[in-house]
C-alpha cells in the first residue's frame, strides 16, 4: 500500500460524519425494522441501487443534492457515485456546522470529494442576484433550470437528464418532503444539482451548487412562489474526475463507515 493510500484511508477512518435521524423514507425504516434479510437487505445497502439499473438513467436526492446518471453508468459506477457523494455531504455537515447553506458548507463538500478519489479539473463561483419581481423565475428550481440549461459546464445530454430530475423531484410530494429537510433554512437555503458520466472510460461528475440569502423564509426552495422575494445567490461549478484506482482502494473503508452510520439520506427520483 503506498502511503498516500494509507493516508487518505486513515482520513476516511478518522472522518466525522453528521449523524441521521431516521425518517419516514425506504432506507432507514427498512434497515432499522430489519424487515428484509440476505440478498434483499444488500441490495438496500447498496446505495447505488437507488439510481437505478445500468443501462438506464437515473437520480437521487442525496442530501442537499439531486444527482442524475447516465445511462452509461456500471453498477459499480453508480454506488461510487452515490457513497463519494453521501460521504461528502456528511463530512461537510460536521464541518461547516449548524448552517449548512453557506459557501463554506459547500467547500467541505469539495474538500472531502479531493480526500476520496476525485480530481478536480474545474472549479469556478460566481455571484448573482435574484428579483422575483423582475426576474421570470416563479421559484428557485426554475432559476436553477435556467441556469443548467444555459451552462457551457453541461453537454446537451447531461443538460436534459438534470432537468428532467428536478422537474419530477418537485412534482412530487414525498421526495420534495425528504429533500427540504437537507435543502431549507429559513430564509437562508441551498442544494445541489449533479450529473455522473462515463466519458473516455472516465468517470465524471459536474455539480453546480447554489446558495441563496433571501429577503424572507422561503418553505420550500423547489416550489415556493418568489414574487415577493429578493435573494443573493452564490453559485459553484465543479469538474471532477475519478481516479478509479483510489476509489477501488478506498470503497470497503468508505462503506463500513457509512453502514455504521446508516440512515435516511438517500431517496430515488423516478424520471
Amino acid at each position: 500500500m503506498s502511503n498516500e493510500i494509507a493516508s487518505l484511508l486513515a482520513y476516511v477512518k478518522s472522518a466525522t460524519l453528521a449523524p441521521i435521524e431516521p425518517g419516514l423514507h425506504t432506507r432507514a425504516a427498512i434497515l432499522e425494522a430489519g424487515q428484509f434479510t440476505g440478498e434483499r437487505c444488500g441490495s438496500l445497502r447498496d446505495r447505488g441501487k437507488y439510481l437505478g439499473e445500468p443501462g438506464k438513467d437515473g437520480a437521487a436526492a442525496i442530501g442537499g443534492t439531486l444527482v442524475s446518471v447516465l445511462a452509461n453508468l456500471s453498477g459499480q459506477n453508480r454506488t461510487d457515485v452515490a457513497n463519494s457523494l453521501e460521504f461528502a455531504s456528511r463530512v461537510a455537515a460536521t464541518e461547516a456546522g449548524t448552517d449548512v447553506h453557506t459557501f463554506e458548507y459547500w467547500q467541505e463538500f469539495k474538500k472531502s470529494l479531493f480526500e476520496i478519489g476525485w480530481l478536480k479539473r474545474k472549479d469556478e463561483w460566481s455571484i448573482d442576484f435574484v428579483d422575483g419581481q423582475m426576474g421570470g423565475a416563479d421559484n428557485f428550481s426554475d432559476y436553477v433550470i435556467e441556469n443548467v440549461r444555459n451552462d457551457p459546464l453541461y453537454s446537451e445530454a447531461e443538460k436534459s437528464i438534470v432537468i428532467r430530475a428536478l422537474e419530477s423531484l418537485r412534482s412530487q410530494a414525498e421526495k420534495r418532503i425528504f429533500f427540504r429537510r437537507f435543502t431549507a433554512g429559513g430564509s437562508k437555503g441551498s442544494f445541489g444539482v449533479t450529473v455522473a458520466t462515463v466519458n473516455n472510460g472516465t468517470l465524471a461528475l459536474r455539480l453546480s451548487a447554489f446558495t441563496f440569502n433571501c429577503t424572507a423564509v422561503v418553505e420550500d426552495y423547489l416550489i415556493f412562489n418568489i414574487k415577493d422575494i429578493k435573494a443573493a445567490v452564490d453559485k459553484d461549478n465543479v469538474d471532477v474526475a475519478a481516479n478509479q484506482g483510489t476509489i477501488d482502494s478506498l470503497r470497503s473503508t468508505i462503506e463500513e463507515k457509512l453502514d455504521k452510520a446508516a440512515g435516511d439520506y438517500i431517496d430515488s427520483v423516478d424520471i
